[in-house]
């Protein structure tokens, strides 16, 4: 009995193992390899910086920086970019396309002079305006830009 499992087993292992070679990868593995997340977390990351300086101008850019770090994650960040990429939103070509977009700028220009280009832009645009406009987004955003003015109101204050 014992020596039959193991004739079985290895076999079904093997199969195993190389399905999971076969599989296309997950669209938020493709989304993590493909797009630039980290950069555009902390160029978003510096603009806000620069912004709140304006109206936090005691407390210096780099402890802007931190307090804005501790209250939106790349993590955050990373889950925003998979819901909207998602397989519900654009299929693999339409998701190639943004990529393509993404890593080339001439190539960007280029598509946007094109039909395809265009409907995917708009699509783009559409689907950032509704979740900028949905109200949990809103209010999850309102609730840690709270948080992040009100460390930095404290900041600002003079220690005595």
């Amino acid at each position: 009995m014992l020596v039959l499992c193991k004739r079985l087993l290895l076999p079904l292992l093997l199969l195993t193992a190389l399905t999971a070679c076969d599989q296309q990868p997950s669209r938020e593995e493709q989304i993590v390899a493909s797009l630039p997340l980290q950069e555009a977390y902390d160029h978003n990351i510096e603009r806000m910086a620069q912004l709140l300086a304006m109206t936090h101008r005691q407390v210096p850019q780099e402890k802007i920086r931190e307090v804005l770090r501790k209250h939106l994650t790349v993590e955050d960040q990373r889950e925003d970019l998979y819901r909207l990429y998602s397989k519900k939103n654009f299929d693999d070509q339409e998701f190639a396309l943004i990529v393509e977009a993404t890593r080339d700028p001439a190539k960007a220009k280029a598509m946007g002079e094109t039909e395809e280009g265009k409907r995917l832009g708009d699509k783009l645009s559409n689907l950032m305006r509704e979740s900028a406009n949905d109200p949990k987004v809103q209010a999850i955003v309102e609730q840690r830009m709270r948080q992040v003015n009100i460390e930095l109101e404290q900041m600002g204050q003079p220690q005595g």
